[in-house]
């Protein structure tokens, strides 16, 4: 039939701007096609339609937006459309937006000249993004950062859009996905390095996300009881996982949402030994959470679903935290030496960029900053509704870049959930309040760049995490991996922690409920 999606025994070559080359099986989807083919391209959604931010450019070729039933459009060269919904009807050419392609950064921190003998990688599996430090394990230097946004983008920006996907019978991509993604990032290191080989890699992650770097299926973590395959440490040869690499240990976890991140996080800042009780969250697309009593001796974690809000995915104007993304924010004057970089200056704000390049939208740690300086101004009230003025066109940060409601609403859903999960959780510790928390330490990718006081005045963090009590730690994660590599003491230290961790499941239960509703407000 003329204009159908089918065209029977028929590939099309798929060209990309940037020089890469993919081929398109019948009816397939050119963000399937991409993904396939190793090619990050951002679809929070998980390829429904629904949040428009894979869209790309058609230069060459025909390409149809199916319709309904076999009624179809077809799109000429120019049109940009959604890669989720468009197939390819010839070869076509295509150019990705910006923030697509995989984006690397790579920070080397030696000279390469000089002769690494016996080298280890230290890898970080986020929902987001992909990180891995390669070290010299004779002197325990680190040698170079490498990362990534994590290639598994195209299947969806949450975890739970990953385990959906591999429910519905892609595991095997999703293995192939993010495995070719990281002996990329190894070749490179070898190569550049000009190593012989890379004698053992560590990794952590969160639970599913080692599931598909193992090749495990993780469906069972998307439903009642949410069984994991596995929680122990794993030992592989690099061969069993197509890596250039001599072994592979991956990280014990603790239970389906609390996984080996926060086992690593929490050997890294040596929690068994503490005097006094801590709390240790890792803020992203899981808000994960752990309480040590240390009189007990015992830790006490917990996992809430704060959904991507804090990675830039379902935020209007939101993006990962690349070149371009509006990360800190304030009002009156511009924003002091401390935080580096040109300050820009839009009305009563001030911000600046990552790579103080022009900005683009805005990530995780500028969200925060943004809804604090709304509060702030006044331009919204308790519940997150904006004052008179805001409401057409949203609160502007720069041109053509602004919060609108929707955005805030996505952001109080994922604060409540970080917020309450806080609340309940010291509540089952027996605290009686927070300041019964000695240390609180404030882990992830969004740790580099939080502003606590803001974190605090957007709701997002209690008001007794401001003081001089919280610290701020980065990628506690990959801090791990790398301590790994370098102390033989590390993993039993990691196995102590799972066999004295209990895990909570809050979200069922009423406090939790109530609490998550009372943190909506501002």
């Amino acid at each position: 039939m003329p204009g159908s999606i089918k065209e029977k025994d028929r590939t099309f070559r798929i060209v990309v701007s940037n020089g890469t080359l993919c081929e398109s099986h019948e009816g397939e989807t050119v963000l399937s096609a991409l993904t396939r083919s190793g090619i990050v391209l951002s679809a929070p959604c998980g390829g429904r339609g629904i949040c428009g931010k894979c869209r790309i450019s058609l230069l060459k070729g025909k390409i149809c937006i199916a319709g309904t039933g076999e009624t179809v459009k077809v799109l000429q060269p120019g049109e940009i459309f959604s890669a989720c919904k468009g197939v390819p009807l010839s070869d076509i050419a295509i150019e990705l937006a910006d923030e697509t392609g995989g984006r690397t950064t790579i920070q080397t921190k030696k000279s390469r000249r000089k002769k690494i003998r016996n080298s280890g990688a230290a890898i970080d599996i986020g929902t987001t993004t992909v990180q891995l430090e390669l070290v010299d394990v004779d002197t325990g230097e680190s040698l170079e950062t490498i990362s990534a946004l994590n290639a598994q983008r195209g299947f969806g920006a949450d975890v739970m859009s990953r385990i959906n996907a591999a429910r519905n019978g892609k595991s095997r991509e999703l293995f192939a996905v993010i495995n070719q993604q990281i002996e990329g990032m190894l070749r490179h290191c070898i190569d550049t390095w000009n190593l012989s080989g890379i004698e053992r890699c560590v990794v952590s992650g969160n639970t599913a996300m080692l599931h598909l770097f193992c090749g495990a299926d993780p469906s069972g973590l998307g439903e009642v009881p949410f069984t994991p395959v596995f929680l122990e440490e794993r030992h592989f040869s690099g061969k069993e996982l197509k890596l250039s690499v001599d072994a592979v240990t991956v990280l014990p976890g603790i239970s389906a949402f609390v996984g080996a991140d926060i086992v690593s996080g929490l050997a890294f800042l040596d929690i068994l030994n503490h005097k006094e009780n801590a709390l240790f969250t890792d803020i992203g697309t899981n808000g994960e959470i752990a309480i040590w009593k240390a009189k007990e001796r015992r830790l006490l974690c917990t996992s809430t679903a704060a959904g991507p809000c804090f990675e830039g995915a379902e935020i209007s104007c939101g993006m990962s935290a690349l070149p371009g993304a509006i990360n800190r924010i304030c009002t009156g004057g511009a924003l002091s030496k401390e935080y580096g970089g040109k300050s820009f200056e839009h009305g009563p704000l001030s911000f600046t960029t990552l790579g103080n390049t022009p900005p683009r939208g805005v990530c995780g740690s500028g969200l925060i900053d943004a809804i604090a300086a709304m509060k702030t101004l006044e331009a919204i009230d308790e519940t997150g509704a904006f004052a008179d003025g805001y409401a057409a066109s949203g609160f502007p940060l720069t041109k053509g870049i602004a919060i609108t409601q929707k955005d805030i609403r996505q952001f109080q859903l994922a604060k409540s959930a970080i917020r309450a999960g806080i609340t309940v959780l010291c509540a089952r510790a027996g605290f009686t309040t927070l300041l019964d928390i000695g240390t609180a330490y404030i882990a992830g990718g969004l740790g580099f760049f939080i502003n606590l006081d803001n974190a605090v005045t957007a709701g997002l963090l209690p008001q007794e995490f401001a003081g001089n009590n919280t610290a701020v730690c980065g990628n506690t994660s990959l801090k791990g991996a790398v301590q790994c590599l370098l102390d033989p003491a590390f993993l039993p230290y990691c196995r102590n922690i799972a066999a004295c961790s209990d895990t909570e499941n809050l979200a069922s239960t009423t406090d939790f409920t109530e609490a998550f509703a009372e943190n909506m407000y501002f």
